[in-house]
């Protein structure tokens, strides 16, 4: 498998994709994910099976990047699973993007929806469930939030990859 080195590793979720994985062949998301480039995109329907799928695909995208300090890697997949969560437990997006992108010092996480709050009762609202931005808060470096003009909204954090 030979990989790339474009500007940006993107790849598009389908709901069928979500729901085959990881077990249909004609998925070309590992190749991708293993691009070598500074970031990577993932496109994915709002539906939580889709989460463990954008951790295992940033994981890969970690490992060609060649971050193999367990903090680093740890943070980054638990900020990126705490905010994709987050986007479909409490928002009627119907496309969620999650983005990794690094330069020399910092790895940004950012993870934007369509910014339509949710209006269904979700399975996760059952008490213990509501610290997911806290936890990121704690383990990130830098953490905020931007509203467009449309009133999509993306979260975002910042992880260090080297000692502060």
């Amino acid at each position: 498998m030979e990989t790339t080195t474009r500007a940006c590793a993107r790849i598009v979720l389908s709901a069928a994709d979500i729901d085959r994985w990881p077990d249909a062949s004609d998925i070309r998301l590992p190749a991708a994910a293993k691009c070598r480039s500074r970031s990577l995109t993932v496109y994915f329907p709002a539906m939580d099976r889709a989460v463990p799928i954008c951790r295992h695909l940033s994981g890969l995208w970690l490992e060609e990047q060649g971050l193999a300090d367990r903090d680093v890697r740890y943070t980054t997949l638990l900020v990126t699973t705490e905010l994709a969560t987050n986007a479909i437990v409490h928002t009627d997006s119907t496309v969620i993007i999650a983005s990794l992108r690094r330069n020399r010092t910092h790895l940004r996480v950012q993870v934007r929806d369509q910014g339509r709050t949710a209006t269904e009762k979700h399975w996760h609202k059952v008490p213990g469930f509501g610290r997911g931005l806290g936890i990121v808060a704690g383990c990130t470096r830098e953490f905020g939030t931007h509203v467009d003009d449309d009133g999509a909204r993306t979260i975002w954090a910042t992880v260090a990859l080297t000692a502060h």
